[in-house]
């Protein structure tokens, strides 16, 4: 198999950089789930995990996750992503790009997706440094989904044959 994603028939590229517009908007509406949960700050992500019904001043009250709750979204969450990420990935390898660079955009994410929600578990479990983690490696991943995206589309869209 030594192809190269430009090297695919026009109308597959244009349908798979369909297919990957549609995922970016699915993806990244999840981003605004999470500034509306979080805020993007650290103690946004420990109050929507741990709660607040302690603290007095609170503008809105949060609860503790149940457990199950807590266990409902890293199931989810995990299992759907890396389906996300192994796509992606193969995707990844059919480009033109360098190895090294082939092979930090196939691994990186789903590092951060396992620190990420293996960090709220050790949160709720009362670890609440790991917040700081959270936020990095969510970051990270985040970031390694726009350069999975922008690096398929633009070998499907724009690089042309050498």
């Amino acid at each position: 198999m030594d192809f190269k994603l430009h090297q695919l028939p026009k109308s597959l590229r244009i349908s798979l950089s369909v297919f990957l517009l549609t995922l970016s908007f699915g993806y990244f509406s999840g981003l605004d789930l999470l500034k509306h949960t979080t805020d993007y700050k650290t103690e946004g992500i420990q109050e929507n995990v741990l709660g607040n019904e302690f603290d007095e001043e609170a503008e809105e009250l949060h609860f503790k996750m149940s457990e199950r709750e807590l266990q409902g979204i890293i199931h989810s969450h995990v299992i759907t992503i890396s389906m996300l990420f192994a796509l992606l990935s193969f995707m990844v390898y059919f480009t033109s790009l360098p190895l090294y660079f082939k092979s930090f955009l196939m691994i990186e994410p789903n590092v951060s997706l396992v620190v990420t929600f293996g960090g709220l578990w050790l949160m709720w479990l009362g670890h609440t440094w790991i917040k700081y983690v959270i936020m990095i490696s969510g970051i990270l991943m985040h970031l390694s989904m726009i350069m999975l995206i922008v690096t398929l589309l633009w070998q499907l869209l724009i690089k042309k044959e050498n």
